[in-house]
């Protein structure tokens, strides 16, 4: 029975994680992620992360190490920060210094930079730079180390966007883009946070705040042109002392009079614009509203 529920476990914790992505509850997510992971290694959250090293380095931390590192009251970021020597006095074992310092660099995790960039007044371009963060080894980490990427909103409860990324141990060492878009809402929220969080392991996420405090929004667009109530524009008249070459002018009444006697409602509105002007246009209409 327990061979059953280890098994079991996992897959079900797995499927619920895979249902609140859908959903896209934030918090949600990242806890069901977690417990996920709580489950495949066997430990809690709150034990230090360099236990999960038991399986794959056995015999390189010794059960007294791993409870020392438990007991100290400091965030296990820091050791990040800290050189072997310093880890080594922490523990008062100078000798485990170096290892522990290995292994916390062992831990997967990523760099974060991000560009964003609006395309309309409702939709952002965001583009990840990602450079992994630890040392690689095919020993620990395999043919290469999956995360996940998500975008949650400004209050953490909304997931606006996630997706897999697979970094092959080949280019463990390069940079990475990842580019998608995300929907941006009115009033325009102060931030959005960007998380890189390991599929596999336990240990400190990557959480980036990209400010929306200098960005400027695309203008609104202007409304629809009006469809005007005008006297349909004779085709035999429409090019009559348009141009100083009057074959032209005749070659262009013969070939539309030859089409249809009168353009359109919307050729009528459109044609000053269209043929005797110099300026830029754009005309969008639905179909069978005939063509210039």
């Amino acid at each position: 029975d327990m061979v059953y529920v280890t098994q079991s476990a996992g897959r079900i914790v797995r499927a619920i994680y895979e249902i609140v992505l859908r959903r896209k509850w934030c918090q949600l997510a990242d806890r069901c992620l977690n417990l996920s992971k709580m489950v495949q290694r066997r430990q809690w959250a709150t034990q230090t992360p360099l236990r999960q090293f038991g399986k794959v380095l056995p015999n390189t931390l010794s059960e007294d190490v791993l409870r020392k590192i438990e007991r100290k009251d400091i965030e296990f970021e820091r050791y990040y920060d800290l050189e072997p020597e310093e880890i080594g006095e922490l523990l008062r074992n100078s000798k485990m210094g170096r290892v522990v310092h290995k292994m916390v660099h062992y831990l997967p995790r990523m760099d974060i930079q991000a560009q964003i960039q609006p395309v309309t007044r409702s939709t952002l371009r965001i583009e990840l730079i990602l450079t992994p963060d630890f040392e690689y080894t095919p020993r620990v980490h395999g043919a290469g180390e999956p995360f996940w990427i998500f975008i949650e909103d400004s209050d953490n409860e909304t997931l606006l966007h996630h997706e897999s990324f697979f970094l092959r141990g080949s280019v463990a060492k390069e940079e990475h883009t990842v580019t998608f878009t995300v929907p941006i809402s009115e009033p325009m929220p102060p931030q959005y946070f960007v998380r890189c969080i390991s599929d596999r392991w336990i240990g400190p996420d990557t959480v980036v705040p990209v400010s929306f405090r200098n960005l400027i929004l695309p203008e609104k667009f202007p409304p629809h042109t009006e469809l005007l109530d005008m006297q349909p524009l004779l085709t035999k008249d429409a090019f009559r002392g348009s141009t100083e070459d009057a074959d032209m002018e005749n070659a262009l009444t013969t070939y539309f009079s030859s089409q249809f006697k009168t353009f359109n409602p919307i050729q009528t509105q459109a044609f000053n614009g269209f043929y005797k002007s110099q300026a830029n246009c754009l005309l969008a209409a639905p179909a069978g509203s005939g063509r210039l």
